[in-house]
């Protein structure tokens, strides 16, 4: 059973991975859709449930260290699963977030000054991330 669920859940992100950027989580989508129709079915009602509560999970541990906005990723796509809007959404956002990282590679593997400049920021972003996770935790 465990092997199979492995399979599973190989063969499901080979497909995602294959798919062209921009497209993939329309294309999960429109895959979900045709394998099992019906506007609420059992396991279409389980993912949003389950989607929904990562990311509400998330959203309060992502205030925290740790993983949370990382498994907020996983109750989006979750969500991105069963409805058009969301994958419409996620696609665009991963367009988006592919140039902002080509440009970031870019500047870094330009000289020692861009590495120098894209590390300041990431320790400026960390740093202010850090205090206000501080700020709305021990502040009164």
């Amino acid at each position: 059973m465990i092997e199979r669920i492995k399979e599973f859940a190989r063969q499901t992100w080979q497909d995602f991975s294959r798919g062209r950027p921009g497209k993939r989580f329309q294309s999960r989508y429109y895959r979900r859709q045709k394998a099992s129709p019906g506007r609420f079915g059992f396991r279409r009602v389980f993912n949003l449930t389950l989607g929904i509560l990562i990311v509400a999970v998330s959203a309060v541990g992502g205030l925290l260290p740790g993983p949370g906005w990382g498994t907020a990723i996983i109750g989006f796509a979750l969500i991105a699963g069963e409805v058009l809007t969301a994958a419409r959404f996620l696609d665009r956002v991963e367009v988006r977030l592919r140039q902002f990282w080509l440009f970031v590679r870019d500047i870094w593997n330009h000289s020692w000054a861009g590495k120098v400049l894209v590390s300041a920021a990431a320790l400026l972003i960390i740093f202010a991330i850090t205090y206000l996770t501080y700020f709305l935790i021990f502040a009164r």
